[in-house]
């Protein structure tokens, strides 16, 4: 078996998420105001500790996106999509991406979030919180080409 490059694998997952990101969009679509604007897509790389990927998982479905539900009602985000590498191998094995309305990114909606994430409560997962499932290894910043497709 072939080992594949984690750059690979990234650029697999980013494809992935640009295909999913434009059916999101078509049901979804953006006021025409924001149509032209670029937007932040911010990269969250986790790796699960032995054995608990799939609760890691769980745990971002039941705490992250649903605080991100709530900031996507809001207009704060324009999506947010988990994606799984398959694999307990590798630098990392779960990746979250969200992709705000604007080029600012999480600071331009820093002190809204912040009402939606006080008002949360952490649901555990198998009694279980983040840090005894699994970690943040890495997180990236990008911006969306305003002449990307999935507008």
């Amino acid at each position: 078996m072939t080992r594949r490059s984690p750059w690979l694998a990234l650029c697999l997952l980013f494809a992935s998420l640009l295909c999913a990101g434009q059916a999101f969009a078509s049901n979804q679509p953006l006021a025409s105001s924001q149509s032209n604007a670029q937007r932040a897509v911010e990269l969250t790389f986790l790796k699960a500790h032995p054995g608990q990927r799939e609760q890691l998982k769980q745990f971002i479905v039941l705490n992250w996106f649903a605080m991100d539900k709530a900031a996507r009602e809001q207009g704060l985000m324009h999506a947010y999509t988990l994606m799984d590498t398959g694999s307990d191998e590798g630098a990392w094995n779960l990746l979250v991406s969200v992709t705000y309305t604007n080029e600012l990114g999480y600071p331009g909606i820093a002190e809204a979030f912040e009402r939606i994430r006080s008002a949360h409560r952490t649901v555990l997962v198998d009694g279980k919180g983040l840090r005894e499932l699994g970690a943040i290894v890495d997180s990236r910043r990008l911006l969306e080409h305003p002449a990307h497709g999935s507008r």
